[in-house]
């Protein structure tokens, strides 16, 4: 018996030689990951479909998300009209632009506040009150 690696190439096993290929070319191994794990993923959505037609699931359910706050004015934009007539500390200001109905999508809408007013060059503060420069 002959070892692998003692054989020439047209003695070793196809599977061998096939495989060794593989290893010294790059594209041809990811392509032949990629195709691996793509009948991987189609079987798995397969059984997953099938799982939730069993469980009665629409499909339209599982991919809801929460969609970000949609404004018809900048954050920018809501400040300047609130504060266009006087200036005003950051929670009365807070307050106008949600009146104003500018919806935040973060946690803690002080915090986006906080980065226009100490950022934006088209808003002064003067003393904790903040109004357009």
């Amino acid at each position: 018996m002959m070892f692998l690696s003692k054989m020439t190439c047209h003695e070793r096993p196809a599977a061998y030689n096939a495989c060794t290929e593989m290893k010294r070319d790059p594209l041809k191994q990811f392509t032949a990951l990629r195709e691996s794990l793509s009948k991987r993923k189609a079987a798995l959505e397969s059984e997953l479909a099938g799982i939730n037609a069993a469980l009665g699931v629409a499909a339209s359910s599982l991919a809801l998300r929460t969609r970000r706050a949609q404004n018809t004015m900048s954050l920018k934009e809501a400040v300047l009209a609130a504060t266009k007539n006087k200036a005003l500390p950051k929670a009365e200001i807070l307050e106008a632009v949600t009146k104003l109905g500018y919806r935040f999508a973060a946690k803690d809408p002080m915090n986006s506040l906080n980065t226009l007013l100490y950022t934006d060059k088209q808003i002064k503060n003067s003393g904790g009150k903040f109004g357009p420069a």
